[in-house]
């Protein structure tokens, strides 16, 4: 089976769980490409395909939503799976999860894509990669919703087991739609 993972990163999160899915697939015995939605790769010629992104500003990337659009006739007949990085994903109350959700519902209505599969994993406050701004910015944040604000070092959140869970789903969904 011949996936392609394709996603955004910001700060680097999102590449580690595209990464770690990839893993997850090869261990599976796929056969994987991974790009970013820059580097607009075609979705043709393949059995499956995973794309995420993460959250910033309260919304998807440009450059996930372009990719989607550009390749939407592609993608529509193909088994897909989403996954979203954010910092939303790293609570577990009520208010949180809907958040995540509607985050998700936003891009599917805005692109039109239908996933088979999606999965939304907490992300990571990377203090040590972000410009003066955005780390007073994200301190801040953290701060008021009583997080983790000490910026001389970073917080993951990410829940490896998963996102690997997730990737492993994605091959049994792909081996019975594709």
């Amino acid at each position: 089976m011949k996936v392609l993972v394709c996603y955004h990163s910001d700060d680097g999160q999102t590449a580690k769980v595209a990464g770690r899915i990839s893993a997850v697939l090869i261990d599976k015995g796929c056969t994987v490409d991974v790009a970013t939605a820059e580097d607009n790769p075609s979705p043709a010629d393949y059995d499956g395909i995973i794309f995420g992104d993460s959250i910033h500003a309260g919304r998807h990337s440009r450059s996930l939503r372009r990719w989607i659009a550009r390749h939407e006739d592609e993608l529509d007949p193909l088994p897909k799976a989403l996954f979203q990085v954010s910092l939303t994903s790293s609570k577990d109350d009520d208010e949180s999860v809907a958040e995540a959700h509607r985050l998700v519902q936003q891009l599917l209505d805005t692109t039109r894509v239908e996933p088979d599969l999606v999965g939304l994993f907490a992300g990571a406050l990377v203090y040590t990669r972000y410009g003066w701004l955005k780390r007073t910015m994200m301190s801040r944040i953290a701060r008021a919703e009583d997080g983790d604000a000490d910026t001389s070092k970073d917080y993951e959140y990410t829940d490896w087991e998963a996102v690997e869970q997730f990737a492993a789903d994605a091959v049994s969904i792909f081996a019975t739609t594709g």
